[in-house]
């Protein structure tokens, strides 16, 4: 049975460095392996005074020299260790263990390591039993001799990752991130390598953070590697200042600091007009965890010019540049759509929506889009003045038409719904409301319809994505009264009708407010969304890029002299809610920071000087949740990985052990008497 747990402490080996006592006053050697360019963890065991904790001074000693000190926080170590030989704290730290962690193992790390522990304030200061050998084995392979080592550098300082090959006659090729250092053309003029193989980067910059790999190549075509980190440390800086930002007066808003910081940041102060603006002495303005301002609600006293400025443990590059923030009121309609237009095929039609800028009467952009995301009709349509008119309706002319206002503010949208009457629909309209505490009470108007039709309603609060339905009883017919609503809350509501062959169309949404417990009723607010976008841009492609995706597109085929700008509209999600839009003269735009786990639809819309408009064909990209699936991954490849640990030590035992029963039985044949 002995050899059976000595087969036991034999598979912990393989998993990680042991010890286990064998005299009173000595420990028996523990013998480790490692290759050239990797690491090793050495835990050395403290046996305190009556097992109580007390300090202690640490010693690492190599071919008796002191390489490493550890005292009160403070540590020391000596060439060729600085930096190589680091305190490692363990996620379950015992008192009784310190380990540190040997990376960039070189050949000449071969030998005997002695770990050596005192108490300078207890007499006698040494006991026994403290005191620990490593041997440590190092398998290097035929080309690397000196492996680079990890280094931390100021931005601006030298950066120098060394990689010693083992004949002069090697060649060298270093990699950042998996990526040829060559194929970085902002460090082709600030590195190099030397003829020794070592890297130098002068001077450093913060892009410079990350993994280098050296690769040491024979004639013969061998290879080894080696990698090493690489962080550079700056003081916090702001990266970008708008030099203007419009706020929509009324509403939320917040006044973002771009920073980066490395050491992480730890303080943000904010200027405004030139003095201290401190969100604690100042109501309605709060402090968000990154630093950024937030404007609960946004009135003229936020005017101004502000100012951000970082630090972190090393200070700060100094504040931003001035950003002017101006307080905007959202543009107003002075005509606005009616619910439906009803005509006949081939008539035209001008739907009427004008506005103006909220506060100084300046005239907001508008744009037309059908609801369903399809094209205004090529040809036949035109924006003047905002008003739409399109000519000889079409079949395909008929739906949800959306007049979209915006200024550098906000957006407000009005809808209507078309009717060309050679077409049979069975869309509800003309949907109002009439909202208690608990219930809202529906009435609407029958469409075109078909014979044996079935009407549903179809509800959510506003802030949901799901949809609640509730059917009507043939009874109601025009009318339904739904129940059991949240008092004081916003709902949206839709009714669907469907014939015999479940075929129907949606009738156009309405937002209502269920009085609060008191019966006091909530105002009505314009709808929030962000300007969607419309246009011909053609063969609209999108690509991943660095911290986002880029859409690109070729111009309309005519109409270029006329081309006032682009609109980039992005859509989430199966409701296609409108995400954010971007105005731009050029034939490509970045969009950043879209949420993972979600699906978007990206339109571009092109503007003629004249306000007509033409939107491109809708592009749809799935961003799937990384961040859950690496989490799967891990999880799953842990298992996996215990699994199979577990399996061999329940095999080599179960081999042992068989062997030992194997023996038994032989020596019993041959006469021979076992002692246990």
């Amino acid at each position: 049975m002995k050899k059976t747990w000595d087969g036991l402490l034999l598979v912990c080996f393989c998993l990680g460095a042991f010890s286990f006592e064998y005299g009173d006053d000595e420990k028996e050697p523990i013998f480790l392996t490692a290759t050239v360019g990797g690491w090793v963890l050495l835990s050395c065991d403290i046996d305190f005074p009556d097992s109580m904790p007390i300090p202690f001074k640490l010693y690492w000693n190599k071919d008796q020299r002191t390489i490493f000190t550890y005292h009160k926080g403070v540590i020391t170590s000596n060439e060729p260790y600085v930096g190589r030989l680091n305190l490692v704290e363990l996620p379950h730290r015992r008192y009784d263990i310190v380990t540190v962690n040997l990376t960039s193992i070189r050949e000449s790390d071969d030998g005997w390591f002695q770990c050596k522990v005192t108490f300078p304030n207890r007499t006698p200061s040494k006991r026994n039993k403290n005191g620990t050998w490593f041997h440590l084995s190092v398998n290097g392979g035929n080309l690397l001799e000196v492996p680079p080592i990890n280094q931390t550098v100021i931005e601006g300082e030298e950066a120098r990752l060394t990689c010693l090959p083992k004949d002069s006659e090697m060649k060298v090729i270093w990699y950042k991130d998996g990526i040829p250092i060559k194929d970085f053309p902002d460090m082709g003029h600030r590195s190099w390598t030397e003829s020794d193989g070592t890297l130098v980067i002068r001077p450093t910059s913060m892009e410079d953070y990350g993994e280098y790999e050296c690769e040491v190549i024979h004639g013969t075509g061998d290879r080894q590697a080696a990698r090493a980190f690489l962080d550079i440390q700056y003081k916090a800086k702001v990266i970008f200042a708008p030099p203007e930002i419009h706020l929509p007066y009324g509403r939320q808003a917040i006044i973002d600091c771009h920073v980066k910081a490395n050491p992480p940041l730890n303080n943000l102060n904010w200027e405004k007009d030139g003095f201290l603006y401190d969100p604690y002495n100042i109501p309605g303005v709060f402090y968000k965890k990154n630093g950024s301002l937030l404007i609960s609600k946004v009135d003229d006293s936020h005017n101004g010019q502000y100012t951000c400025t970082p630090f972190n443990k090393l200070g700060t590059q100094g504040p931003s540049p001035p950003m002017q923030v101006i307080v905007q009121k959202p543009p107003v309609f002075l005509s606005r759509p009616n619910n439906m237009y009803i005509k006949k095929l081939g008539e035209p039609i001008n739907i009427p929506c004008t506005a103006k800028d909220g506060q100084n009467g300046h005239k907001p952009t508008v744009i037309w889009y059908k609801k369903d995301g399809t094209s205004l009709p090529m040809g036949r349509s035109e924006i003047k003045n905002g008003n739409l008119s399109i000519y000889n309706l079409q079949e395909e002319d008929r739906g949800l038409y959306v007049c979209s206002v915006t200024n550098k503010a906000s957006t407000i949208t009005a809808e209507t719904e078309l009717l060309v009457e050679t077409i049979p629909s069975s869309a509800p309209h003309n949907l109002t409301g009439i909202s208690t505490a608990h219930s809202v009470y529906l009435r609407w108007s029958a469409g075109r319809q078909r014979v044996n039709v079935n009407y549903s309603i179809w509800y959510k609060p506003v802030e949901n994505k799901e949809w609640k339905t509730y059917d009507v009883p043939p009874s109601s017919y025009l009318d339904a009264t739904i129940e059991n609503l949240d008092p004081g809350r916003e709902y949206e509501f839709m009714v669907l009708c469907r014939d015999e062959f479940r075929e129907g169309l949606f009738s156009k949404a309405i937002r209502l407010w269920t009085k609060k417990s008191d019966g006091e009723e909530i105002p009505s607010s314009p709808d929030n969304s962000f300007l969607p976008p419309v246009g011909f841009p053609r063969n609209v492609t999108v690509t991943p890029a660095y911290k986002g995706f880029q859409v690109s597109w070729l111009p309309p085929e005519y109409g270029l002299e006329h081309l006032k700008f682009y609109v980039v509209r992005c859509t989430q999600g199966v409701e296609e809610y409108p995400l954010l839009s971007y105005e731009t003269r050029n034939n490509s735009h970045i969009i950043t920071d879209l949420p993972e786990g979600s699906q978007y639809g990206i339109q571009i819309i092109a503007v003629s000087h004249d306000d007509q408009q033409a939107i491109s064909e809708k592009v749809a990209i799935n961003i799937p949740e990384y961040r859950k699936v690496q989490a799967i991954s891990t999880g799953i490849i842990a298992g996996l990985a215990l699994l199979v640990i577990v399996f061999s030590v329940i095999y080599y035992l179960k081999s042992r052990w068989w062997k030992q029963k194997r023996k038994e039985q032989m020596l019993e044949k041959n006469g021979k008497i076992i002692v246990r």
